[in-house]
């Protein structure tokens, strides 16, 4: 996939992610999701970089890292906040 021509924006950021963190110590990696996941929500609700975002909701995953929880908590607590705002 690295290969291809046509990567997305967020798909590039998380493969320079990927390159990055296998230098990073256990310690130091919360920063650096940190830092991902604010890069990748500048792409979040931009049409042509979506594609990354329908097969992995890589967003969740990351705070739920930050925060350590649960993914499956975090994505229960955007869908119950996204439901009380209709």
């Amino acid at each position: 996939m690295a290969k291809m021509e046509n990567l997305s924006k967020v798909e590039e950021e998380m493969f320079a992610f990927l390159r990055r963190s296998f230098h990073v110590g256990a310690k130091a990696l919360k920063p650096e999701f940190e830092k991902l996941v604010t890069k990748l929500k500048k792409y979040e609700g931009n049409p042509l970089e979506s594609r990354a975002f329908v097969y992995l909701d890589v967003i969740s995953w990351l705070e739920s890292k930050i925060s350590g929880v649960n993914v499956q908590d975090v994505i229960k607590e955007k869908f119950s906040f996204g439901n009380k705002r209709k």
